[in-house]
């Protein structure tokens, strides 16, 4: 389905034309001025095609992507796994075929730009947008590329050009951001390269397939690169590599995801099990915004978390998933080492 030219309405912009649909976002031209969104879900509640033909097919292909959601969320409520029916996936609007290559299965972990939405004491985030004092703190501190951009609208709030209650309306629908509907849709994007040569590009995930275990880390305001922690897993149920038009992602498997309170995450700092093979001692994620472990790794972060949900209503099923991961992956649960990633390299080294 090619957007491009495409005209729309927008609630409240109005007409415009679609100039760019990049990776995971179109950029639309309402008159002089544009703006980015989420793409396909501006098209939910934001967004509407002129084009009553592509109209529909879009709307056929939203359809589908809500009974999903809808399955995930009956399962979460009852318990219990469901016989899924075969949903097509990105059915019209798949730019390319998934590339079926032969590569050895890894797992992977994100850097995650720290989300308030939802906050509680039993909720580390990632399920709303930002506070205003976060989004200060993430346009005029940590200067976040899309935060930052004039076309976010987190950036046209902060510029007052929107109000709260209008950027409250783009959670209800397509978010500001992965992070914001992170923990809501269980899904992970590999995002766009924001610097040098291939700045602009679509970033590729590599070497992740389904029964991967996906790792979702971020640090809070304040804390230090040793003291990013991991708050949420999911073995990848659904994962596109990526291409030149549109970002890799990876979605969570319905029955095994875990997310972890704030006072359980803060006890699982991710450099405790991941070092970088070039430089064992170097705690330092830099603008990569994924990095892939072992499958010993990630069993010995399932193995922790089972240890941190002891005495808690999620212990079961935390010791169910590192047992299940270990038994698809052939790992004998009582010869796991102990991790070795580098803090523990560090501390060594200086003790």
């Amino acid at each position: 389905m090619n957007l491009l030219g495409e005209a729309v309405r927008h609630k409240v912009f109005g007409e415009g034309r679609i100039v760019s649909v990049t990776g995971n976002y179109v950029t639309v031209r309402f008159g002089q001025e544009e703006k980015t969104f989420l793409f396909p879900d501006a098209f939910e509640n934001f967004l509407t095609l002129e084009n009553g033909e592509l109209s529909e097919r879009m709307q056929a292909y939203l359809r589908k992507r809500q009974q999903k959601k809808r399955l995930i969320q009956e399962t979460d409520s009852n318990e219990q796994k469901p016989v899924v029916a075969d949903i097509p996936e990105r059915e019209e609007i798949q730019r390319h075929p998934r590339r079926k290559k032969s590569r050895i299965r890894l797992n992977i972990a994100f850097k995650c730009n720290y989300c308030d939405g939802g906050k509680s004491d039993k909720i580390i985030g990632f399920r709303g947008i930002c506070s205003d004092e976060m989004i200060r703190y993430n346009i005029e501190v940590e200067r976040h590329v899309w935060c930052s951009l004039p076309e976010c609208p987190c950036r046209e709030y902060y510029d007052g050009k929107l109000t709260r209650a209008e950027l409250d309306e783009y959670f209800n629908g397509d978010g500001v951001c992965y992070e914001s509907v992170m923990l809501r849709d269980w899904k992970a994007v590999a995002g766009i390269i924001h610097h040098g040569k291939n700045e602009g590009k679509p970033m590729r995930i590599l070497q992740v397939q389904p029964n991967s275990l996906a790792v979702l880390t971020t640090r809070e305001p304040g804390m230090n690169e040793e003291d990013r922690f991991i708050f949420a897993v999911f073995l990848v149920d659904d994962t596109y590599e990526g291409d030149n038009a549109e970002a890799g992602y990876v979605e969570a498997d319905i029955e095994y995801r875990m997310e972890m309170a704030p006072s359980e995450a803060i006890q699982l700092k991710f450099w405790n099990y991941y070092r970088n093979p070039n430089a064992p001692g170097l705690v330092r994620f830099g603008s990569g915004l994924h990095r892939y472990l072992s499958d010993i790794q990630a069993a010995q972060i399932l193995r922790d978390m089972s240890a941190v949900k002891k005495g808690t209503k999620d212990e079961a099923m935390a010791d169910k998933f590192f047992r299940h991961f270990c038994r698809i992956n052939r790992i004998d649960t009582d010869s796991i080492p102990e991790p070795s990633g580098a803090l523990i390299i560090n501390r060594k080294k200086n003790a």
